[in-house]
């Protein structure tokens, strides 16, 4: 394979990619090493050629996305898009695809529902699919701790579906449950949220278990002050992979409980559970999409891109990846993940616990919720 010398004599192919900046991860910069690294290893005895045109999209906001992808289809005239957006995004943007009959591939974590109506046959969903994963530990925690549960986060982490999901789960495990909120707000214009603001409101409610939506600095100090006020030591902590991102425990004995998504059984998911929990998220959805398209490539033969889109059987440190936007997360396992520091060092020790009770997309409390208003941020998590 060749990367970005287009001949005339090979099979060329253009690809636009749709690059969104971040302040707390170098997800543009991750995804495009992975997607090209997995596409130059697995296509090296092909004659295809292949060319990247990159288009950044800033935050990933709907109109910079529109910009991108008018300028990728009517001036580059590509082949297909792949690149890193929201599910929010996607599902606005989807009919264009159907329209100028060109496959989209959308990676994320799956902050938004993906609802399955709102795409088409030429959208594909390659995602860790968080709203899965926080679904799951709300349904586990109800029947672990007690149906008294708290979601703490800030402003930019409480526009998704983590919020909504964590109350579904809850819920499907007992009706009672009650889910109490507290957004830290912001300060100065230009900084960040306190998360030391929601811990009065933890105090006045006594939940039997917290869900902290933080990542970046605000999850550090989110901690911080956890430890400082020895919560610790009686009120379990739930949180997203990212609330680890950067970590530092302050020489405290700590745990927290996470999720992962996989199609490997667990005996297969224990031995890569740190790189599915923590590390290079999105290096690994740009390999994951680039062994797609690499599988895509080499059976196009005379068929249609997007058909041998369809026909790959292709596998990442996930498991085999379900793509079909028609039902996302298909055949996805959830799994708890204990996450333990020993007060030494920032060090943590990461062990699959259990398979969790997973909701499919077809899920009917799931399906009533999506068809109600939403609203929420527009740029994928971590996108700021």
């Amino acid at each position: 394979m060749k990367i970005d010398q287009p001949n005339m004599n090979t099979n060329h192919i253009a690809i636009g990619v749709l690059l969104p900046a971040s302040t707390i991860l170098p997800m543009g910069k991750d995804f495009e090493r992975g997607l090209k690294r997995t596409l130059a290893e697995k296509l090296t005895a092909s004659n295809c050629t292949v060319e990247f045109i990159p288009e950044f999209i800033g935050q990933g906001s709907k109109s910079a996305v529109e910009e991108a992808i008018n300028k990728l289809i009517g001036y580059h005239q590509v082949d297909l898009i792949t690149g890193v957006l929201s599910n929010q995004v996607g599902m606005e943007v989807a009919e264009k695809f159907e329209k100028h009959r060109i496959p989209f591939l959308i990676n994320n974590i799956g902050e938004h529902v993906p609802h399955p109506n709102r795409f088409n046959p030429y959208v594909f969903i390659n995602s860790t699919h968080t709203w899965q994963q926080v679904w799951s530990l709300g349904h586990w925690a109800v029947g672990t701790f007690g149906k008294r549960g708290m979601f703490v986060a800030g402003i930019y982490d409480a526009g998704y579906s983590f919020s909504n999901m964590l109350k579904l789960g809850m819920e499907a495990a007992d009706s009672q449950s009650v889910l109490a909120f507290s957004i830290a707000q912001l300060g100065q214009p230009g900084k960040t949220t306190d998360p030391r603001d929601v811990f009065k409101h933890i105090a006045t409610f006594e939940p039997d278990f917290i869900f902290s939506a933080f990542c970046g600095g605000e999850a550090s100090a989110f901690l911080a002050e956890y430890i400082r006020l020895g919560y610790h030591k009686n009120t379990p902590l739930l949180a997203l992979p990212f609330l680890l991102q950067p970590f530092d425990a302050q020489q405290q004995a700590l745990e927290i409980y996470t999720a992962v998504t996989s199609t490997l059984d667990m005996t297969d998911v224990e031995p890569v559970v740190q790189k599915l929990n923590t590390d290079r998220p999105f290096d690994e959805l740009g390999s994951a999409t680039g062994s797609i398209l690499a599988e895509a490539l080499s059976k196009k033969d005379d068929k249609g891109l997007k058909e041998a889109i369809n026909g790959t059987i292709s596998h990442s440190i996930r498991g085999a990846l379900q793509i079909d936007s028609s039902w996302p997360g298909k055949a996805n396992y959830v799994y708890l993940v204990k996450n333990t520091h020993h007060g030494e060092e920032n060090s943590i020790e990461m062990a699959v616990q259990e398979p969790l009770k997973t909701v499919e997309i077809t899920d009917n409390e799931l399906m009533k919720n999506m068809e109600g208003p939403s609203s929420g941020w527009g740029n994928p998590y971590l996108g700021v």
